[in-house]
């Protein structure tokens, strides 16, 4: 494994690099997370490629300025491209994406196609709002009782107001456990360990990055996006299948997995579908 840091505008992000062979590199979900969550669960990929992971800026070990010039989603895309020249260090590029991550990594392929190998979209967000309502209201089903009064009481202590680390982790746990298939598996295998300035920071970089994003939509541009895409998806994840459905009809290169029993984390609930799919995918890129 190799770590370090890499200077950008206003900042500096941290990366690791895992294995060897064709990089792919790993956007985590959020916006406010860090890769911390996903680490843990990408090591089947390090024996045929290298991972590399990094913390999007002003997040656990990236550092920015809290502003909107420099968060801003023109920097993010900067920054993902920056990781490509000077860590990855390839013309082009395979990019792993979860929930949130797929919007960078959607909007960087439509910017400069000749740069991307292929995307990888793993329980990816909407690309705009249409799907918006039912989402939520998916969202809202999910959630047992039991979870939203931990949520209810959490967000309601002094130490959720002091950005408590520990009451921040498990306010996400929460928020993510309703996500799960079957929530005894988050219970038993999932845990959230975000670092101290995502837990510190993150709120506000959300906020900073998301407010000019207010009704982003670019669902009309997808049909032009010619590079190979694997959308992989569990069918009880509370964003719809509809809306993946949808993703793989409008990108023209793309292929869909579906998995049975699997949440927002398939990478976690089925691990063996879903490294299947995307070895299977990586292996028809270099046959």
């Amino acid at each position: 494994m190799t770590a370090g840091t890499l200077s950008v505008f206003e900042g500096e992000l941290f990366y690791q690099k895992i294995g060897v062979g064709q990089p792919v590199v790993v956007l985590h979900g959020g916006p406010g997370l860090d890769h911390t969550y996903l680490r843990p669960w990408f090591e089947p990929l390090t024996d045929t490629h290298q991972v590399v992971f990094y913390d999007q800026r002003g997040l656990g070990g990236s550092r920015a300025r809290l502003n909107m010039s420099s968060i801003s989603m023109s920097r993010y895309l900067t920054d993902l491209d920056r990781i490509r020249e000077r860590v990855a260090q390839r013309e082009r590029i395979i990019v792993l994406t979860h929930s949130w991550g797929a919007i960078p990594a959607l909007l960087y392929a439509l910017q400069v196609p000749n740069r991307v190998e292929a995307l990888i979209l793993v329980s990816p967000v909407e690309p705009g709002s249409r799907f918006s309502s039912l989402t939520s209201d998916r969202q809202a089903a999910r959630r047992t009782p039991a979870d939203q009064r931990a949520l209810d009481s959490l967000r309601a202590s002094p130490q959720f107001r002091a950005r408590d680390r520990e009451t921040i982790n498990k306010m996400f746990f929460h928020v993510f456990r309703g996500t799960f298939a079957n929530p005894d598996v988050a219970d038993s295998l999932f845990a959230v360990n975000l670092q101290a300035r995502t837990v510190e920071e993150g709120q506000e970089v959300a906020r900073l990055l998301m407010t000019p994003l207010e009704g982003l939509d670019f669902w009309d541009e997808l049909d032009q996006l010619a590079v190979p895409v694997l959308i992989v998806h569990g069918e009880s994840d509370p964003i719809p299948v509809e809306m993946v459905e949808m993703l793989h009809e409008t990108l023209p290169e793309s292929k869909l997995a579906l998995l049975n029993n699997t949440g927002h984390f398939p990478f976690i609930e089925n691990r063996v579908e879903f490294f299947g799919a995307v070895r299977q995918f990586l292996s028809e890129l270099n046959p």
